[in-house]
């Protein structure tokens, strides 16, 4: 029985980790993508190119499910500490699904020592977290350790959102309808933020590719971007992430950035061209 488990929902867009020390295991329990009479599991074999066609070819409304309880509850399986990480509760029942896990692996194990995260938030800041999570388990930190380390951590971190189309993100009731109108039109590109609740809104809008790349560094400094670790993910948008990590080096020459492509649900959600930013802040 390995001394740590991570276990992330695939909000997270980490599938799996190569750095792990020998008393450390990480696992990613998928969600699913519904489209028309087609169901994507989004895990590590997830078919993106296909799911995009999917999606821009559909007949009838799309949809995502979480994952089971007894999904989680087998995924907790196999080490002493597990720390799991969700998406924000306001976003997807995962959180509520993971607790209902946890309640089914103690009745299993009591001995378990089990930590659920409702992230508030979703993407390339719960990438970061999982990433420190793993470096903190990596040490052979105590459960208590870590646990604090990284609650203490959620409230130092962020995420920015560049999204061309909310249609997905609309038609599932997380933004506003007058939102998704205006995204879109007139080549207006959405600058989004989490609250402090998880939920997502409007930080600005830009008109253009180039005037949203400046309004997102505006947006970094606005939100005490701490010039460290940072995390771009795309959907299908390689060039812009580049452009973006250019940029960011440009004002923050120390800081620590990673370029990564989206997972199947952050995609999803963020549509494809989207672009999430997480970061470390001075908060």
């Amino acid at each position: 029985m390995k001394q740590w488990k991570i276990v992330a929902d695939s909000l997270c867009d980490i599938r799996t980790v190569d750095n792990l020390e020998d008393h450390v295991d990480f696992e990613s329990v998928p969600l699913i993508i519904n489209v028309d009479d087609e169901t994507f599991i989004d895990d590590e074999n997830i078919d993106l190119p296909a799911l995009r066609q999917a999606l821009k070819n559909a007949k009838t409304a799309t949809s995502s499910a979480c994952p089971g309880p007894s999904h989680y509850a087998e995924a907790y399986k196999g080490a002493e500490n597990v720390l799991v990480f969700c998406v924000s509760k306001n976003l997807s029942g995962s959180y509520n699904s993971a607790m209902l896990g946890k309640e089914i692996a103690l009745e299993e194990n009591p001995n378990l020592n089990i930590h659920v995260i409702n992230t508030a938030t979703a993407g390339a800041e719960i990438n970061i977290a999982v990433q420190r999570a793993i470096d903190l388990a990596n040490k052979g930190l105590s459960f208590d350790e870590v646990t604090k380390e990284i609650d203490d951590y959620n409230n130092q971190t962020s995420i920015l959102f560049v999204l061309e189309s909310i249609k997905n993100l609309v038609n599932a009731g997380r933004v506003s309808k007058l939102l998704g109108h205006m995204v879109g039109l007139l080549n207006i590109f959405l600058i989004g933020k989490r609250t402090p609740e998880g939920t997502i809104e409007l930080a600005n809008r830009a008109r253009g590719s180039k005037r949203a790349l400046k309004t997102l560094l505006e947006e970094l400094k606005e939100h005490n971007f701490n010039g460290k670790r940072i995390e771009i993910t795309h959907a299908n948008n390689l060039s812009y992430a580049d452009k973006i990590k250019q940029s960011i080096l440009d004002h923050f020459p120390t800081a620590d950035i990673t370029v990564a492509e989206m997972g199947g649900l952050c995609e999803y959600y963020a549509e494809e061209k989207g672009i999430m930013v997480g970061f470390e802040t001075n908060n």
